[in-house]
């Protein structure tokens, strides 16, 4: 499937939203463009960072827990959030960094992953940016028995989801806000209901769906309560990670989330009825735990990013056979 196609006015990228003309040059991405009139993933095989992480530092509590996930990063965002924590390669340009790329191509990156970890994940920056190169690479790993991740803005185009979902295990999506005025303050342009329809459709896919809100005072907050009935309209053990907001490149204005903002925000999540509602980058015992939400009962012990024990039995608990939403084995 091609993620782009030829008009009169030129070459339209389609991975997606945005819809850019690359005629004129590149994308908003940064990284998707037009040469010699031919479409160009310019990232393609070219990557800014790699590393054997955990999964839960995805961060993904309900998928293998304790497995190790291949990390890969390239260049380029679609949405260039203003207090984006990897800015330095969302947001670089790639003609002065592309210096400091690796190339490595989707069979190598493949071999790699099956010799040192358990799964493969796109992360670090937009995977939407590359998707091409996503699919490639997710469609060797899953012929070599591994399984795939994608870490996601969520504003990626029906074309784009069509590609992955074939190969694609995991979503991982940010949901940042619940209206396009909230967007607006970090990331101009948006629209949630497509990031909403893309949540939804992985969903109703069948594919392992974790959400996570970056809580940013004074900013988000005031959709939390929305974003939770939206989560818990859809499936109410879809896990939420409510994660503490540092200041960051050109959002030193916004100060660090409150962790009592935090524990308020996941104690009105559990009362709406979502079950599983964690903590992030905050040191707060038993926030990063999974518990049976029927007994109460202690199924996933974590200290950080790090899962210290794992008591969840064929799937369920072991003391009343709750089934607990997830893969926990095989």
């Amino acid at each position: 499937m091609k993620l782009y196609v030829e008009t009169d006015k030129g070459i339209i990228c389609l991975a997606c939203p945005r819809a850019c003309n690359l005629s004129s040059g590149r994308g908003y991405c940064g990284v998707r463009s037009v040469k010699d009139g031919k479409f160009s993933c310019d990232v393609c095989e070219l990557v800014s960072s790699i590393a054997n992480d955990p999964i839960e530092k995805k961060p993904v509590f309900h998928y293998l827990p304790g497995s190790t996930v291949l990390s890969v990063g390239t260049l380029g965002c679609n949405m260039r959030c203003i207090g984006c924590q990897n800015w330095e390669i969302a947001h670089a340009d790639l003609d002065t960094y592309r210096w400091n790329l690796q190339r490595i191509t989707a069979s190598e990156l493949v071999a790699l992953a099956k010799r040192v970890s358990d799964g493969l994940a796109w992360t670090y920056n937009e995977p939407t940016v590359w998707a091409e190169y996503v699919y490639d690479g997710a469609s060797l790993a899953k012929e070599e028995g591994l399984y795939t991740v994608v870490v996601t803005n969520g504003y990626y185009s029906l074309q784009t989801f069509k590609l992955w979902e074939p190969v694609v295990d995991v979503f991982r999506i940010d949901l940042k806000g619940f209206t396009d005025e909230t967007y607006d303050k970090f990331a101009p342009d948006v629209k949630v209901s497509v990031i909403l329809g893309n949540i939804e459709r992985a969903v109703s896919s069948g594919k392992h769906v974790e959400v996570v809100t970056n809580v940013m005072p004074g900013v988000n907050d005031v959709d939390l309560e929305a974003i939770a009935d939206f989560i818990k309209s859809l499936n109410p053990e879809i896990p939420w990670h409510l994660t503490r907001f540092f200041p960051q490149f050109k959002m030193q204005n916004v100060p660090p989330t409150p962790v009592s903002l935090l524990t308020r925000a996941r104690q009105m999540a559990l009362e709406k009825g979502l079950k599983y509602v964690y903590l992030g980058n905050v040191n707060l015992p038993g926030m990063e735990n999974t518990v049976c939400p029927r007994c109460g009962n202690l199924l996933i012990e974590r200290k950080g990013l790090f899962t210290v024990e794992n008591y969840v039995e064929q799937g369920s608990c072991p003391r009343c056979g709750n089934k607990i939403y997830g893969r926990f084995g095989g």
